[in-house]
């Protein structure tokens, strides 16, 4: 009876280590794979450094929509920009040149339609700063014309009596004095107010133009030449 429990059990142990076995070898099976994936992820990440061409304002590369442009002497990685940041370049700076190489750019510039234009970017204290003087420039130029507008007629009312009686007092040369002064300071603040009223209306219209800044010849030129070489 012992020796039947004794081979009862050893038959069990066997059939235990027979059972481990298989998961063992299923485990050893599985394994590769999981040390494998790692080294196939890392090797897709080590991706070699991009040598494309970026544009030296926003630092990106150039697509069919934007390309790149070469429209001055500069080389290396200030050698290609976009033609809409350095459209707004040209906007902000009023410049027409690279400050860098100062070569002049080769535009092109047109007008938006009138309907499309966009008002000045100002600060709120140059709005107002504006509207003051517009407002003060329109009561000064009514107190000066309705000044002399009095002064003229009282003037030619004087010369009238003076005709009849022969005779032209002091206040008359005096009233011409100060309507001869008063009209050329007149002229004077009109001109000036000009001027400032002219500089806004030029810097409305360089904001509201379209600049097309083409490539300079030089460097389109050595392009064509760099990238024939590369292919051959």
């Amino acid at each position: 009876m012992h020796s039947c429990w004794k081979m009862k059990l050893q038959n069990e142990k066997t059939l235990g280590h027979s059972m481990s076995h298989p998961s063992n070898i299923s485990k050893a099976g599985s394994s590769p794979p999981s040390t494998t994936a790692p080294v196939s992820a890392f090797s897709r990440t080590s991706v070699t450094p991009s040598n494309q061409d970026i544009c030296r304002i926003c630092h990106c590369e150039g697509d069919d929509e934007s390309p790149l442009i070469t429209p001055c002497h500069c080389t290396g990685s200030l050698h290609f920009v976009h033609q809409a940041c350095l459209q707004q370049w040209i906007k902000s700076s009023d410049t027409r040149c690279c400050e860098l190489c100062k070569y002049e750019f080769i535009m092109e510039t047109k007008l938006k339609p009138l309907r499309k234009w966009e008002k000045l970017q100002m600060t709120a204290s140059e709005r107002r700063k504006i509207m003051c003087s517009v407002t003060f420039h329109v009561i000064a130029i009514t107190c000066v014309v309705w000044s002399l507008y009095v002064l003229i007629d009282r003037t030619a009312e004087e010369i009238k009596q003076g005709q009849v009686t022969g005779i032209l007092e002091w206040p008359f040369w005096t009233k011409l004095v100060v309507v001869a002064i008063g009209f050329t300071g007149g002229l004077l603040f009109m001109y000036v107010q000009c001027k400032v009223y002219l500089q806004l209306w030029k810097r409305l219209k360089a904001y509201n133009r379209v600049i097309y800044v083409q490539n300079c010849p030089e460097t389109s030129k050595k392009n064509i030449f760099e990238k024939s070489a590369l292919t051959e």
